[in-house]
């Protein structure tokens, strides 16, 4: 998958160096809003740091432990997901997203993932995807309950972004569920 359209404006692509600049352009104009939820952030100073990060993934992607995508709507990038932690012994990967705060609620989390949940298990050794998020971030959370995963578990003071410490919620979903 290079380039896939999902429908209504929305796509994903691979995420390939040539993204680095608009990716890292994105966070920069996005800070505070991810700021609160995702510890990369303040150390993204820069696109060779992004750069970097997309490397890395594509040699992951390579060894088959993760695939990371960038998300489009209407032509122009809005975030960045990806299938993070793909483990074939214990058959299991996360799901992990962010999105312009000038996207948020137009349902386009919403459809790349389901679309994200589908390559997992169409195309990797998983038959389990977690979803992970802060409690109080009731957008991010409102994604996997409305794809059908169960809501598992609650770890306690497990998220740890710049100065902030949150509970981290467990959300699961099998393949037989997906399927069924």
């Amino acid at each position: 998958m290079l380039r896939e359209d999902l429908g209504e404006g929305i796509e994903l692509a691979l995420a390939v160096p040539q993204h680095a600049e608009a990716i890292f352009e994105l966070i920069n104009a996005n800070r505070e809003h991810l700021r609160r939820w995702l510890p990369f952030v303040d150390a993204t100073q820069d696109a060779g740091y992004t750069r970097a990060f997309i490397e890395n993934q594509l040699r992951d992607l390579i060894s088959g432990r993760a695939l990371t995508v960038v998300v489009y709507f209407r032509g122009r990038p809005v975030g960045v997901m990806s299938l993070n932690r793909i483990d074939p012994v214990n058959r299991t990967t996360a799901i992990g997203y962010w999105i312009d705060e000038k996207a948020t609620g137009r349902g386009i989390v919403t459809r790349a993932v389901r679309r994200l949940v589908s390559l997992a298990f169409d195309n990797f050794p998983v038959d389990r995807v977690e979803i992970h998020c802060a409690p109080d971030n009731k957008a991010s959370c409102a994604i996997p309950q409305r794809l059908g995963f169960t809501r598992e578990a609650v770890l306690r003071q497990s998220l740890r972004a710049h100065e902030f410490t949150d509970d981290r919620v467990i959300w699961g979903l099998l393949r037989e569920e997906w399927e069924g």
